[in-house]
């Protein structure tokens, strides 16, 4: 409703008996009189409606008028209506949002007095987040009787401000962004909102919900800095000079570009953004029509790059066929291609063969570049059910990124791999799918096409009945009518009157797939059997030479080295093993929450099949969780998908049936175990 600074224009009237002047107030808040002016014509524009308002007299000042009606809202909206509680595992990120949004020192006092804490609680949570900042290049400076400040390169205080909220809204979930008003102090995000929302309909785009988020907290920071006069110097060398790789390291990103081999940006041509460069004098001109704002031309070539990052639930354009991709980034294209084959030969798929997904991950490669390029935070809100439940195309995922790593010397997050995740699984789930008539489903998702397609070939292949009317977002559900469709299956809280809706998550998981399924009895439908929900297909892969039960370890290196030793000292894999099994873990940590981590290597070295075994007294730390159950795979890639899947279906089983993981921890012998566990 207001903005924090018309909050604290409030605030301070309605606290004091006496009248202030404009320019009083304006000294107070540290903004220019006409600010405040512009402030105050908003506020009643809002006042008068609730009787009250800001009252001015020349000569007397400013107060506020009300009467008991008038005087309970200003009450509600200045001490009701806020957020008076946040949680302590979100609130350091608050913290520092608002340390690096301002220029001046902020007391640890005020921060104390505005999060409800203890200033020694706000000095703990910067502390806690010291790795993260000297991560970012980003330095808090404590100063006696000043307090604490943020400094940084702009590029790198923008970085970071994006990586902060990005954690906020990833922990906030969905309505996220509406609760980050508080930290923009000078910037409408109701407004923003609204002109992106306009922005979709006239360009006929649709964002995925997260990017949503994302091109709204981009353009909320540049036009806060804006405020505040800061801006990103331009140009090759401040890139350079943030910590930034160089441009012609990124070759896909260069050709696309248009960058010279000396790195220098030369003239762009308007073809190759034509529809991002016109998107952004749109935002350029409502910016300045409806809040008064100006939007510096220098900022944007940077909106033109984080359009290019974003992920679209309907987008901007469509790569029909594998051709039409092929002429945005020909270099780009063909390694992708030789990736792809090289995953068909080693896991016995057809990933090359398929258009559909050829163009999907092509046009997800490309924006990923971008958002790289641009250091654009990409968050995942369901990474770690997607580790464990699509754990087979996660590896695939992996093994990609790796490629691409190697050959561009990109650092992509277990974020990305996450999205890519999703377009190999829906190609897997298409190459599987049963073509019978079925019941008619509309999906509603939130999250992009590699999303919203996996979960429709998933649904193809479990739910021989269904025919997938439409993908749909959430915003789409108010033009929904009943007759298109027998029922909803929708990835967001949902409610239609007259249609029956069926909430599940994005990774489609075995509770989803039996409420689908009892819907689908339900309605008469054939479905397919239960999967047995046994772990015998481990079995056969544990041996006794390559067991190592109840061991006394400290780290997630001393389990590695001490598991893969034994496996390669019996025969299962050769010397080359147990150190491309650290590089599989230096780019996204194999341990899947429950106790339990599958360590392997990338590619090769597997000498005879078989999965290494330890459980540990107590657990260690194994990058974001503890681990005390040890599942070290040596499978060849050419056992098949069932079979793979099978194996890790019944490990992410395993993670779920705490009874089970107590049982096999009390083991003392692997015949034991195999009788009585498994």
């Amino acid at each position: 409703m207001f903005l924090p600074r018309e909050k604290k224009i409030l605030g301070v009237l309605f606290k004091k008996e006496k009248k202030f002047t404009t320019a009083q107030i304006a000294v107070e808040l540290k903004v220019n009189p006409r600010t405040i002016k512009a402030d105050i014509k908003k506020i009643n524009d809002e006042l008068e409606k609730h009787s009250c308002s800001i009252r001015t007299k020349r000569g007397v000042g400013l107060w506020l008028d009300y009467n008991p009606e008038g005087e309970a809202f200003l009450k509600t909206v200045l001490y009701e209506d806020q957020d008076s509680y946040i949680s302590a595992d979100i609130r350091k990120y608050y913290i520092a949002a608002k340390l690096l949004n301002s220029t001046d020192f902020i007391s640890a006092e005020a921060l104390a007095n505005e999060f409800f804490v203890s200033k020694a609680t706000v000095l703990n949570d910067l502390n806690d987040l010291k790795d993260f900042w000297e991560e970012l290049g980003i330095t808090f400076v404590k100063k006696v009787k000043y307090g604490i400040r943020a400094e940084g390169t702009e590029r790198r205080i923008r970085h970071a401000l994006f990586v902060v909220l990005g954690e906020v809204l990833a922990y906030l979930g969905g309505a996220g962004a509406d609760n980050l008003q508080p930290l923009f102090e000078d910037v409408d995000l109701g407004q923003l909102k609204e002109m992106i929302l306009s922005a979709e309909k006239r360009f006929q785009f649709v964002l995925t919900s997260i990017s949503f988020d994302e091109l709204l907290i981009q353009i909320a920071v540049i036009l806060q800095r804006t405020v505040v006069n800061r801006s990103v110097t331009s140009g090759r060398q401040a890139h350079l000079a943030d910590g930034g790789q160089s441009d012609t390291q990124f070759t896909p990103y260069a050709e696309e570009s248009n960058l010279t081999d000396e790195g220098r940006r030369p003239y762009r041509s308007p073809d190759r953004d034509r529809k991002e460069w016109f998107i952004c004098q749109y935002f350029k001109e409502q910016i300045g029509t409806y809040m008064n704002m100006r939007f510096p031309e220098t900022e944007i070539p940077g909106l033109i790059t984080c359009l290019k990052g974003l992920r679209f639930q309907v987008p901007m354009a469509r790569a029909g066929d594998r051709e039409t991709a092929r002429s945005r980034n020909p270099r780009l294209f063909d390694y992708m291609m030789q990736v792809l084959m090289e995953i068909d030969s080693k896991y016995s798929l057809s990933l090359a063969k398929d258009e559909e997904f050829i163009c999907a991950m092509f046009t997800h490669l490309v924006c990923m570049f971008y958002r790289i390029q641009s250091r654009m935070y990409l968050a995942n809100p369901i990474l770690e059910s997607v580790k464990k439940e699509m754990f087979y195309e996660y590896e695939m995922a992996s093994y990609m990124i790796d490629k691409f790593k190697s050959k561009y010397g990109i650092e992509a997050t277990d974020d990305e791999i996450g999205y890519i995740t999703f377009h190999i699984g829906a190609s897997i789930e298409r190459m599987a799918q049963l073509k019978k008539k079925r019941l008619t489903v509309t999906i509603v998702c939130t999250t992009g096409l590699g999303t919203s397609q996996f979960i429709s070939i998933k649904l193809k292949r479990l739910f021989p009945d269904l025919v997938i009317q439409k993908i749909i977002s959430d915003k789409e559900t108010r033009d929904l009518k009943k007759e298109e469709q027998d029922f909803v299956i929708s990835t967001v809280p949902l409610s239609l009157e007259g249609i029956h809706v069926v909430q599940v998550s994005l990774v489609l998981n075995e509770e989803d797939t039996k409420c689908i399924r009892k819907y689908v009895e339900e309605r008469g439908a054939d479905v397919q059997d239960k999967e047995n929900e046994t772990y015998d297909c481990l079995k056969n892969y544990l041996h006794d030479e390559i067991t190592i039960l109840t061991c006394d370890l400290k780290s997630r290196e001393e389990a590695i080295q001490l598991l893969g030793n034994r496996m390669a000292g019996e025969g299962f894999v050769d010397a080359g093993y147990v150190e491309s099994v650290f590089k599989r873990e230096k780019l996204s940590d194999t341990s899947m929450g429950s106790l339990i981590a599958i360590p392997h290597a990338f590619e090769g070295h597997i000498l005879k099949q078989g999965i290494g075994f330890m459980t540990l007294k107590k657990p260690i730390v194994w990058g974001k969780h503890k681990v005390q159950m040890v599942f070290m795979l040596a499978l060849n890639t050419d056992t098949g998908i069932e079979e793979f899947q099978k194996i890790f279906k019944a490990i992410f089983r395993l993670t779920r049936n705490f009874k089970d993981i107590d049982k096999i921890l009390k083991m003392t012998s692997l015949e034991k175990l195999k009788d009585q566990c498994l």
